[in-house]
């Protein structure tokens, strides 16, 4: 058994520095990884999946592809000694991005057998890094033992998320998952993400180019109009910014312009207007979860009928 009794994994370094400074005894572990973008197949180790995911990352430029290999390597090694923890407490919120986290660490510790009871959760339906030092110990003292129950929920719903089968993924968002109240919600917004039938866009997409829309602004300002239209606000700063550099490159861009003078071009106009479809323009090459979207095999969501059209 470690000499820290317990292990506490949570979505990234400012909920991570929230834990050090209120206090919260153990070894603290950031996961560090928006599976909501990019590929996340079915059938592969953690290890495999974490390999998969740096070569993304890096490749859209979120950083030096030996550094993130090293973070996840180092980050997994660590999960896979959950056994020499007295206790191991995940600390997710309410939000895609934390939800789809919360599924693959459950996902992996089933795996390794732990003793019953050995595995708690804390669920927060606000965001850890903006809460106080004082919020924080009410919380962990309200954690909830994950039950066999949870760890099969989890492992129904992350199988769902890595099918290449959207049917899957919306076969998560319409049921409730025993143990984890906030991921329907989160796994509908995450059917959000494929074109939709109006227009091609994502909904954050479209949320983008709304704020482009509405005149000129900075990074940042243009990043809170389009978050300000979330439920559960999920993308950072970068996500978004990838967003924009999407919209506003090649001949079928949405967006043109630079620094705090991006404007819509005249095909980001139409599609705003529901008088263009991106996607008969845009040649269509994303990952969503388990899903590989390219224009011969391209899902669209109906958010009229809120289903797959």
């Amino acid at each position: 058994m470690s000499s820290n009794e317990t292990l506490h994994v949570t979505n990234g370094d400012g909920a991570l520095y929230l834990l050090k400074k209120a206090g919260i005894p153990g070894t603290h572990l950031a996961w560090r990884d928006a599976l909501n973008e990019g590929p996340v197949p079915a059938g592969l180790t953690l290890e495999k999946a974490s390999g998969l995911r740096a070569r993304y990352l890096a490749e859209r430029g979120y950083g030096n592809p030996i550094k993130l290999i090293h973070d996840f390597e180092r980050r997994d090694v660590q999960l896979r000694r959950a056994r020499e923890f007295q206790e191991v407490v995940l600390w997710f919120e309410h939000d895609l991005y934390d939800q789809l986290q919360l599924l693959q660490i459950l996902t992996t510790l089933e795996e390794l057998e732990l003793e019953a009871g050995q595995v708690a959760v804390v669920q927060a339906d606000h965001y850890l890094a903006s809460m106080t030092v004082d919020e924080i110990p009410p919380l962990f003292r309200k954690r909830r033992t994950a039950t066999a129950a949870i760890f099969k929920s989890a492992r129904r719903s992350w199988e769902r998320f890595t099918s290449s089968s959207p049917a899957e993924l919306y076969a998560a968002a319409n049921e409730d998952a025993i143990g984890l109240p906030f991921l329907r919600t989160a796994i509908r917004r995450l059917c959000e993400e494929y074109p939709w039938t109006r227009d091609g866009l994502s909904r954050s997409q479209r949320q983008a180019l709304e704020a482009v829309a509405r005149g000129p602004a900075s990074p940042d300002e243009l990043f809170t109009r389009a978050g300000a239209r979330e439920e559960a606000g999920f993308l950072g700063k970068r996500s978004f910014a990838r967003i924009l550099d999407e919209l506003s490159s090649g001949e079928t861009a949405l967006v043109e312009g630079e620094g705090e003078q991006l404007t819509p071009t005249g095909l980001g106009r139409r599609v705003l207007a529901g008088d263009a479809d991106w996607l008969d323009q845009h040649a269509i090459d994303r990952w969503v979860g388990g899903v590989h979207l390219v224009p011969e095999r391209c899902v669209r969501w109906d958010d009229d009928a809120a289903r797959f059209a």
